[in-house]
């Protein structure tokens, strides 16, 4: 955290108690003193815990004065403006200023989170606080240390700490806390799966230690052994008493020329005999050298470039060996040990290609399931949804009963699911919409019982069941509502989708209809027991014409609109007024509506001036329809349309408007 010369620090520390329900985790703290100004400045370290970006984050202070261990609790207080990816630490660049003086000690705690999506998180309880389980250091004096050590470098992770769980938070081998959400450390990038089942020491079985597996000294060659050529010894000395002056006395020769050309002869034999062993020896003894010891020496070389990482080298010096000792495994491990390394280094598609011509060696299939499963782990956490969802299928149809499957498969669908249910808004088509809405639907049932899975499907439905409703397709919309129960408006849509569609069907053969207006009466609906009168042959009927003032006849060209009489006759079984409502345009463009017979009456005549206006100065044609007024203007019961020629008068014309 930055410290000018300016700011003296007050306290700083790591905080050990968080909300595990909170997709944010306060880890660090610094209150600092501003040496110009006075105030106490406050720094926090958080992390990003969720699987969405955060926008703002408001803080619970809670301050304490160190002498008299007043307590002061400053609610809501908003950190300046954020954009933090999933699993990233943010914060500690941030400054909030804290008001109460003498602060020694603060404690912070998420309060409200709103993320970019536009969704937020509350805190439910200020109290709902559980103790954080700090790092524990991997101990050199532990049995399981070599152990541990050893599995840390085939998965490519740190083994600075024990892998630790605990409700809302998980602690990766280098120290990171993440989220439960995470899938891999937001620090090093472990995969959590793997930490778990191999680095947990509440889980993970460490198998007996075994001593440590020592080359064997190579088996030095038989070498033969070689018996010179020699001739026989020569006969013992006699036994002779042994004085001081006792000699034996040699006896004399026959004949001293043969003697010494005997002696010749044996010495120039025996030399000749070393001299064939001494090559005989040399040449295997060179044979031993290049047939045992230099394919031995070599093979150890191997071994030293295999340790060191050089596996080119190996490799070469190995198929050189051909079936020498084990060099032929060697040269397997090698190859995945090369897929290993690729993988600790995050080069999952090279790794990919390094497994391609050694699928049949033992161990490799578990490899490639780890790779692909790492692909759509980062393309997951890159936002690139539909390649990830493309490895989760691939991993499905290839190794259906990997471990870390279900759960990538839950985090792709229930982002695809909230990807398309954005997308379907800003669709111009009702069907595509409908559509949209409906694959959404099928990626968050992919999801199961995932965060809000189950919510986000019933407001996908209810978004179904609106656009049925808009595009009139009543029967479809009534479907979807009914289903829905009681969330949100259904059951007020479905009584509205019913009673449309029986407006919209009232010629009395459709039995939908009359069902609906049944079921819409027996609850109560307003209009529809006269809707359904009118469907069983209780209506009414309805006839008009227009006359002019002096005459009975029908007229059908007019020249003086306030002398127009409107003649009407409603014949309704059951008694009850009826309403007409009249909707009328004049040839000026003027528009309107007004009551026929606002006293109810079933019949009778009415000045056209009494309802409708008369001071229009354009000729033209005159058009007038007439509803039922319980049913709204959904079909008229008739339509009048007459020719006016405007005859300008030296008096105006008396008229309402």
């Amino acid at each position: 955290m930055p410290n000018y010369q300016r700011f003296q620090t007050i306290s700083a520390g790591a905080q050990n108690r968080f909300d595990p329900d909170s997709p944010v985790w306060v880890s660090r703290y610094r209150l600092s003193l501003d040496a110009e100004s006075g105030k106490r400045l406050l720094q926090v370290r958080m992390v990003n815990l969720s699987d969405k970006r955060l926008r703002q984050v408001f803080l619970r202070i809670r301050c304490i004065e160190a002498e008299t261990r007043k307590v002061t609790t400053l609610e809501m207080i908003p950190l300046p403006a954020v954009l933090v990816l999933p699993g990233r630490a943010f914060g500690d660049d941030k400054i909030v200023e804290i008001t109460p003086p003498d602060i020694s000690f603060v404690e912070a705690f998420v309060q409200r989170v709103v993320f970019s999506d536009g969704t937020t998180w509350n805190e439910e309880s200020p109290h709902n606080y559980l103790a954080f389980a700090a790092p524990v250091p991997v101990k050199t004096d532990d049995p399981d240390y070599r152990l541990y050590r050893e599995r840390a470098e085939q998965g490519g992770v740190r083994n600075s700490y024990y892998f630790h769980s605990q409700k809302g938070v998980w602690t990766c081998t280098c120290g990171q806390p993440n989220g439960t959400a995470s899938l891999r450390c937001a620090h090093c990038g472990a995969d959590r799966l793997w930490l778990e089942k191999n680095m947990d020491p509440e889980y993970a079985e460490p198998a007996p230690a075994q001593p440590p597996v020592q080359n064997p000294a190579p088996a030095q060659p038989a070498m033969p052994m070689v018996v010179p050529f020699m001739t026989a010894p020569p006969a013992p000395y006699p036994d002779y008493p042994l004085y001081p002056d006792a000699r034996p006395v040699p006896q004399p020769e026959e004949d001293e020329e043969d003697s010494d050309e005997e002696d010749q002869t044996s010495h120039a034999g025996r030399t000749l005999a070393i001299a064939l062993a001494a090559v005989l020896a040399l040449c295997i003894a060179v044979f031993c050298v290049f047939k045992f010891l230099m394919p031995y020496l070599r093979y150890r070389n191997a071994l030293t470039a295999q340790s060191a990482g050089d596996y080119q080298t190996a490799v070469a010096i190995f198929e050189d060996l051909g079936d020498y000792k084990d060099s032929a495994d060697r040269i397997n491990q090698i190859a995945l040990q090369k897929v290993r390394a690729a993988m600790s280094a995050q080069d999952y598609a090279g790794a990919l290609q390094l497994l391609e011509p050694i699928r049949s060696l033992e161990g490799a299939e578990a490899l490639r399931a780890d790779c692909i499963y790492s692909l759509g782990v980062l393309a997951f956490n890159d936002g690139d949804l539909d390649r990830a969802q493309a490895y989760v299928d691939q991993l499905a149809a290839e190794y259906p009963d990997y471990d870390g499957l279900p759960t990538l498969r839950q985090y792709c669908s229930y982002s695809l699911g909230n990807r398309r249910a954005g997308e379907a808004a800003e669709l111009t088509d009702p069907n595509e919409r409908i559509q949209a809405y409906e694959d959404a639907i099928s990626r968050f049932t992919e999801a199961g019982d995932y965060s809000d899975s189950a919510d986000r499907i019933l407001e996908c439905r209810f978004r179904i069941g609106v656009e049925q409703m808009n595009a009139e397709q009543f029967p479809a919309a009534i479907d979807t509502f009914t289903q829905l129960g009681d969330y949100k408006q259904s059951r007020e849509y479905r009584s509205d989708c019913m009673f449309r569609y029986a407006q919209t069907h009232l010629d009395g053969t459709d039995q939908t209809a009359i069902d609906y207006l049944e079921t819409l009466s027996a609850e109560g609906y307003e209009g529809a027991q006269e809707l359904l009168d009118r469907l069983n042959g209780i209506g009414f009927r309805f006839n008009l014409s227009l006359s002019a003032a002096a005459s009975d006849a029908e007229v059908s060209v007019v020249a003086n609109l306030s002398s127009l009489y409107i003649h009407y006759e409603v014949a309704r079984s059951s008694g009850s007024a009826v309403l007409i409502l009249a909707r009328y345009t004049m040839p000026d463009g003027r528009q309107g509506r007004a009551i026929l017979n606002s006293d109810g009456s079933a019949s009778g005549m009415k000045p056209w001036a009494a309802i409708f206006p008369t001071d229009c100065t354009t000729s033209g044609y005159v058009r007038v329809e007439f509803f039922d007024s319980a049913r709204g203007e959904v079909e008229p019961l008739q339509t009048i349309s007459f020719e006016y020629r405007y005859q300008q008068s030296s008096q105006p014309d008396s008229g309402n408007g």
